[in-house]
């Protein structure tokens, strides 16, 4: 999926919000019994709604949040795959990343058992784990600087006068991938300049997490339709602080975010 691609999706549906989908079964109302029923019908009133509404352009499960509950959890990731493939991108939250060939068969799974259009991959390990998940038609977001507090640990690290995430960045250009940046940093306004504003971004971490969303709207505003911003538990559980159904509160949410966004767009 090139940059032209992204943009046309966003272009389309009005917006660059994805909706991460990691499922608490402790936070989801529904009548249904069965782990796998109460997880999709949970999700598919919530992404149908925001489907319809043209709130979204993409998902994005979190493969550990479905297999945390065995095989009922993945055949609930399977039946959400199957159902919004070709309604809206849909992102796989797995942050693969391993030896050249055992890169090859995480590749493999991501793309033509589960049938994702994009997924998200760990650099670490160097450009032979990263190459066997580059397809045409697909696009992989390497994480660079994430939202979590311990990103600073390894993340912020010098070497020959370069930050470890901005080294990363570079090769994002060279290797041609998308990069995970979280909105709870500025980190995004050096990552932008060193890409050129030409390498899409997969940005979590407004929401629930407290990412600064007018910040990372003026850092992309250059080309913004090519970046997607994901809120996760922010859109699903909104009726915790929203209240009345999940459904309602969730469309509420992704309306008010996107109201922030178009601002921009």
């Amino acid at each position: 999926m090139n940059n032209e691609a992204l943009a046309a999706g966003a272009k389309a549906k009005g917006t660059i919000l994805c909706f991460g989908i990691d499922p608490v079964l402790d936070k989801i109302k529904s009548e249904k019994t069965g782990v796998k029923e109460k997880i999709e019908d949970y999700y598919f009133r919530i992404a149908d709604r925001l489907i319809a509404e043209k709130q979204i352009v993409a998902i994005k499960p979190n493969y550990a949040f479905f297999a945390q509950y065995g095989f009922d959890g993945l055949y609930a990731l399977k039946s959400i795959m199957d159902r919004y493939r070709g309604k809206v991108e849909i992102i796989l939250d797995g942050k693969r990343g391993d030896i050249g060939k055992t890169s090859e068969a995480y590749s493999k799974e991501a793309f033509d058992f589960w049938g994702a259009d994009a997924l998200t991959v760990s650099p670490y390990m160097g450009e032979d784990s990263v190459k066997p998940f580059l397809r045409e038609g697909k696009i992989i977001y390497m994480l660079c600087r994430t939202s979590n507090k311990g990103a600073e640990n390894f993340q912020e690290l010098k070497s020959k006068g370069k930050r470890f995430y901005e080294l990363v960045a570079a090769k994002s250009v060279e290797w041609n991938t998308g990069l995970v940046v979280g909105a709870t940093s500025d980190s995004i306004k050096r990552i932008i300049k060193i890409t050129g504003g030409q390498v899409p971004l997969l940005i979590p971490g407004v929401g629930a997490q407290g990412g600064d969303l007018e910040m990372v709207m003026k850092a992309v505003r250059r080309n913004p339709h090519i970046h997607r911003i994901n809120s996760s538990s922010g859109i699903a559980f909104a009726y915790e602080k929203r209240g009345g159904p999940p459904e309602d509160a969730a469309l509420a949410e992704a309306k008010g975010l996107n109201a922030q966004m178009k601002k921009f767009l």
